[in-house]
C-alpha cells in the first residue's frame, strides 16, 4: 500500500514543476487564450493539497471545507482554460460548474450539518467524473483533428481519472476519518490525481501549443505561397501589359526618327527607344524572375554529348562578343567524348546570363569561358564552369549581395540594366543543387563560377549529328540581318552547325567587316535599313575585298520572277527564303560551297494561318518568347497598316520600310496570305505601280488572318 504522507509530498513537489512548466508554456505562448489561465491550476490544487496534507488524522471542518472548495475551484479554471484554448462555447461548461455548485452544496450540508466522510467522498467523486466527462466531450469534439497529439494525452489521462473515481464512488465501503490514509482506493487516487495527472496535463498543454504553432506556422507558409502565386500572376500580367504601350512607344519614335532631318529631334527619338528598350529588357527579367518563383518543375534532364553543346552555345554567343570587339573562347579540360544527363535549358539560360554580363560590362579585352573536370567517379562527374573577363572588376563589399533581386554592382548602374540577371543565374542554380561564386579584382576582371554534378550519359544514344555526309559544319559566315527575330532565329540554325558567324546590321557593317574578314558565305538580306541587297553588292565590286569569291545568298522573302532574275544577275549564288525554314537554310549553306543549282522554291501553305510556323519558333525562343513575339505582333499589326495608309502617298519610302519589315515578320510568325499580300503591295510601290484600295484589302486580310490565329490558339487552351 502506498503512504499517503509521501503521495502528499510528492504531489507538492509535482504541483510546484506543473505550475513552473504551465508559466514557461504561457510565456512562449502568450498570444494563445487559456495558457494565461491554466498557470492558477496547479497553483490552487497546490493549495488543496497543502490543506489536505495538514488535516492529517485530525478532523478540522475548515480547513477541510477549504481544500475541498479549491479544489473545485482547480477545476472550474482547468476545464474553463482548455475551453478557451479550444475555442468551445457550447452549454457544456455552464452544465459542469452546476454539477461543481451542487456538489459544493452537497459537500457543505455533509459537512457542517449532517457530518458524513463517505457523501463527502461521494460529492468529491461527483464533481471529479463531470470535470473529466466535460474535458474528454470538448478533446473528442473540437480537439482530435486539429490537435492529435494533445488529443491523445488528455484523452488518455482522463478517460483513466473518470474510470478510477467512477470505481471509488461505486464500490468503496463506508469509512472512517481515522482509516481514510490508509484506504486504498484513497492513496491509489491521490498518486493519479495529485502525481500522474498533473504531469499529463503539464506535457498535454505543452504539446497543444506546439501543434497551434505548428498550424500558425502552415497558415502563414500557405499564404505566403499563395501571396507568391499572386505576384507571379501579378507581375506575369503587368509585365505583357506594359509590352502593349511599350511597343507602341518604339514604333513610333522609330517612325519619327526615320522621319526626321533635325538633329536635336533624332536624339530625342534615340533617347526615347533606349529608354523603352531599357524597360522592356526590366519587363522580360521580371517575368523571367516571378516565373522561377511559381515554377516547382522537376529538373528536365537530357543525355547530351557535352563537349559538342557547349561549343554550339558558344556560336550563338560569339557574335555578341565580336560587335564589342572582344576576343571570346572556350578552353574545355573535360574528355573529348563525355556525355552527361542534364537540363540544357536551365544550364543554357545560366552559361548565356553570364556570359551576357561579362560582354556587357567589358569593354576590351576577353570573355572566356572554362570548363574543368574537379572531381570524376565512376557513374557522374563534378565539373566547375567559369567565365572570366577583363572589365572593371567589383568592389568587395558589393559582392555578397549580387545575387539579391534589382541589387547592382558601381559598375552595374553605369552600364544600366535591370539588377536581375544574377538572381534568376542564383535561383537557377538552386534547382541544380549548386550555388554562384563570384571572385573579382578592381580594374582586373572578375570570375563567375559553379560547381556542379552530372550523372554520366550513355554514349551509345548520343546522336552523331556530325558525322554525316549530307551536308556541311563549321563554316564561317556572315549574317546580315536587320530584323531581330531572323536575326535569333537564324543563328541558332546555324549553331546546330557549328558554323561560325559574324553578325551585320545595315549594309556598311557588311561592306566593312567583309573588307576585313573572309568568310566561306554571306547570308545577304536584301532590305537593308540603309541600303539593299543590290546596292550593297555592287559598291563590292567597285572596292577591294577579302571576299571576291565568296558565295553570297539573298536572304529574302521578296522573290518575285523580276527580283530572283535580278539577284542572279548579280552573281548571287543562291536564296534562302523567308520565312527561315532549317533544312532549307543547312541546304544552301552546303551547296553553296558546291556546283550545285540554285534552289529557290518556298514553300508556303496558302493559309491564313500556318500552326507550324509556331513550332519553328519553339526551337528558337522560350513559350513566353513565342508567346511575346505574337503578343507584340497581334496587338501593332493593325496600327502599322494605318500607319501605312497615311504614308503611302507622301513618304513612300517609309511605307515601304514598313512593309518589307511587316511582311518578314508575318510570314515568319505564319500568316501567310497576309504576308504575301503585303510583298505584292511593297512590291508595286517600288515598281511605282498604282497600289488603288490595296491596303483597305489587307485590312481586311489581317482581320480574317487574326480571327483564324485566335481560333487556334482558343483550340490550343481547350
Amino acid at each position: 500500500m502506498l503512504d499517503s504522507f509521501t503521495l502528499y509530498f510528492a504531489s507538492i513537489a509535482i504541483m510546484v514543476v506543473m505550475t513552473l512548466l504551465n508559466f514557461l508554456t504561457w510565456r512562449t505562448n502568450k498570444q494563445i487564450s487559456g495558457t494565461l489561465l491554466y498557470i492558477f491550476y496547479p497553483i490552487l490544487l497546490l493549495g488543496s493539497v497543502i490543506g489536505f496534507t495538514l488535516v492529517g488524522d485530525t478532523h478540522n471542518l475548515v480547513i477541510i471545507s477549504a481544500a475541498s472548495s479549491m479544489m473545485f475551484a482547480a477545476s472550474i479554471v482547468h476545464s474553463l482554460s482548455l475551453s478557451q484554448f479550444l475555442n468551445y462555447r457550447g452549454i457544456g461548461f455552464k452544465l459542469l460548474c452546476s454539477v461543481t455548485a451542487f456538489c459544493t452544496v452537497m459537500l457543505g450540508y455533509y459537512t457542517f450539518f449532517d457530518p458524513s466522510l463517505h457523501e463527502r467522498v461521494i460529492a468529491s467523486d461527483i464533481q471529479h467524473i463531470a470535470e473529466a466527462g466535460f474535458l474528454l466531450f470538448i478533446f473528442i469534439k473540437c480537439a482530435r483533428k486539429p490537435y492529435p497529439n494533445g488529443s491523445i494525452v488528455y484523452i488518455t489521462i482522463l478517460t483513466l481519472v473518470a474510470l478510477s473515481f467512477i470505481g471509488r464512488s461505486l464500490f468503496m465501503d463506508n469509512i472512517e476519518q481515522k482509516n481514510l490514509l490508509v484506504n486504498g482506493w484513497f492513496s491509489s487516487l491521490l498518486f493519479l490525481n495529485g502525481v500522474i495527472a498533473p504531469m499529463f496535463y503539464a506535457a498535454g498543454m505543452a504539446l497543444l501549443c506546439n501543434e497551434r504553432r505548428e498550424q500558425h506556422l502552415n497558415k502563414l507558409a500557405d499564404k505566403a505561397q499563395k501571396d507568391l502565386e499572386i505576384r507571379g500572376l501579378f507581375l506575369s500580367t503587368i509585365s505583357h501589359e506594359i509590352r502593349t504601350p511599350l511597343n507602341g512607344i518604339l514604333g513610333s519614335a522609330q517612325l519619327v526618327m526615320n522621319q526626321t532631318n533635325d538633329a536635336r529631334n533624332k536624339a530625342y527619338c534615340e533617347a526615347i527607344i533606349n529608354s523603352a528598350e531599357s524597360l522592356n529588357l526590366l519587363v522580360d527579367k521580371v517575368l523571367d524572375y516571378a516565373s522561377l518563383d511559381q515554377s516547382d518543375a522537376a529538373l528536365y534532364e537530357e543525355d547530351i554529348e557535352f563537349k559538342t553543346w557547349l561549343n554550339n552555345l558558344c556560336l550563338l554567343l560569339s557574335p555578341l562578343a565580336e560587335q564589342k570587339q572582344l576576343k571570346f573562347e572556350l578552353i574545355c579540360n573535360i574528355p573529348e567524348q563525355a556525355c552527361y544527363y542534364c537540363d540544357q535549358q536551365k544550364l543554357r539560360q545560366i552559361i548565356i546570363n553570364l556570359v551576357g554580363n561579362a560582354i556587357k560590362f567589358t569593354d576590351h579585352g576577353t570573355v572566356k569561358i572554362q570548363v574543368d573536370l574537379v572531381l570524376e567517379k565512376q557513374l557522374e562527374h563534378t565539373i566547375k564552369i567559369s567565365v572570366k573577363d577583363s572589365g572593371p572588376g567589383i568592389e568587395n563589399d558589393e559582392i555578397a549581395y549580387l545575387t539579391e533581386p534589382y541589387v547592382q554592382s558601381s559598375a552595374g548602374k553605369e552600364k544600366g540594366g535591370t539588377g536581375l540577371g544574377l538572381a534568376i543565374t542564383s535561383r537557377l542554380l538552386e534547382k541544380l543543387s549548386s550555388r554562384l561564386e563570384i571572385a573579382s579584382q578592381l580594374g582586373t576582371g572578375s570570375v563567375f563560377s559553379f560547381t556542379v554534378t552530372f550523372t554520366l550519359g550513355e554514349l551509345s544514344l548520343v546522336e552523331q549529328r556530325h558525322q554525316t555526309k549530307d551536308y556541311l559544319t563549321g563554316l564561317d559566315v556572315l549574317l546580315v540581318e536587320d530584323l531581330d527575330l531572323n536575326q535569333k532565329i537564324a543563328i541558332e540554325f546555324m549553331a546546330d552547325d557549328e558554323h561560325k558567324i559574324k553578325l551585320a546590321k545595315d549594309g556598311k557593317s557588311a561592306i566593312e567587316l567583309m573588307q576585313a574578314h573572309h568568310f566561306d558565305v554571306v547570308l545577304l538580306d536584301m532590305n537593308l535599313p540603309d541600303l539593299t541587297g543590290q546596292e550593297v553588292l555592287k559598291r563590292l565590286k567597285r572596292i577591294d575585298h577579302k571576299n571576291q569569291r565568296t558565295p553570297v545568298l539573298a536572304f529574302t522573302a521578296s522573290l518575285s520572277p523580276d527580283e530572283v532574275k535580278e539577284y542572279l544577275e548579280l552573281g548571287i549564288k543562291d536564296i534562302v527564303g523567308k520565312p527561315i525554314k532549317h533544312e532549307k537554310l543547312r541546304q544552301a549553306l552546303s551547296d553553296s560551297q558546291s556546283n550545285q543549282t540554285a534552289s529557290i522554291a518556298v514553300e508556303l501553305i496558302d493559309t491564313l494561318y500556318d500552326k507550324t510556323a509556331a513550332e519553328t519558333l519553339t526551337s528558337s525562343f522560350s513559350e513566353d518568347e513565342v508567346s511575346s513575339i505574337y503578343n507584340e505582333f497581334v496587338l501593332s499589326a493593325r496600327n502599322k497598316l494605318i500607319r501605312c495608309q497615311k504614308l503611302i502617298d507622301q513618304q513612300p519610302e517609309q511605307c515601304i520600310k514598313l512593309l518589307h519589315r511587316q511582311a518578314s515578320t508575318a510570314l515568319q510568325l505564319g500568316f501567310n496570305r497576309y504576308g504575301i499580300e503585303l510583298k505584292k503591295i511593297e512590291r508595286r510601290l517600288l515598281d511605282k505601280k498604282p497600289h488603288n484600295d490595296m491596303l483597305d484589302e489587307a485590312l481586311d486580310l489581317w482581320q480574317r488572318s487574326l480571327e483564324q490565329y485566335l481560333k487556334f490558339v482558343r483550340g490550343q487552351l481547350e
